[in-house]
């Protein structure tokens, strides 16, 4: 099995999880890189990704797993065929699914566009209370784990997993909340818990 980071830019952050799922299965199968696939009447091929990222958001921290006995130079190949945007950044060898949908526990990001405010007294507040996009109402404080102003863009580490808080979802409460309209976030790193990173 090889696990890889990849990034999403360059037009790629407005591709849907799905699709993305389908260039790189594409990319996979003009570059040549035999893959194992499930067992059953509908056999799909073995690309784990990690959690899906909102639309419009551009990474330069996505991770997947594809199950091959593939032993060459993957990153190399990989990116001859990929699509813009698509690149490997990384690779390694691993014995197992790193399944990194389940063991990135945070993720860290940068956005731009949001009226400046006072991130200390922000985070001072023991509850932030929001409708998400299902219409439920939710307490986003305790998956805001730091958030912090830097050469007047916002960095943000916020919960991934079981924890998850979308970027998108937080940049629109702020502007809402401060004023101004987001115009550019990049998720920039990921946190793990179990697993390997590469």
């Amino acid at each position: 099995m090889i696990a890889f980071r990849y990034t999403k830019t360059d037009g790629a952050e407005y591709i849907s999880h799905l699709d993305l799922l389908r260039h790189i299965y594409r990319t996979l199968r003009r570059a040549r890189i035999p893959l194992e696939f499930s067992e059953g009447f509908h056999k799909h091929p073995k690309i784990f990704l990690n959690n899906p990222l909102g639309t419009g958001i551009k990474s330069v921290a996505e991770y997947a797993t594809v199950d091959t006995p593939f032993a060459g130079d993957f990153m190399t190949l990989f990116n001859r065929f990929s699509p813009n945007g698509i690149k490997c950044a990384s690779y390694a060898e691993v014995r197992e699914n790193q399944n990194y949908a389940n063991c990135i526990t945070a993720c860290d990001y940068v956005a731009s566009g949001i009226a400046h405010f006072d991130a200390e007294q922000f985070m001072a507040e023991k509850s932030i209370v929001i409708t998400d996009t299902r219409g439920r109402e939710v307490d986003i404080r305790p998956r805001i784990y730091a958030l912090e102003w830097r050469n007047d863009c916002l960095f943000l580490t916020l919960g991934s997993g079981e924890n998850n808080l979308r970027c998108d979802l937080i940049c629109s409460y702020l502007c809402s909340r401060y004023g101004g309209r987001t115009t550019d976030i990049l998720k920039t790193a990921a946190h793990v818990s179990g697993g390997q990173f590469v």
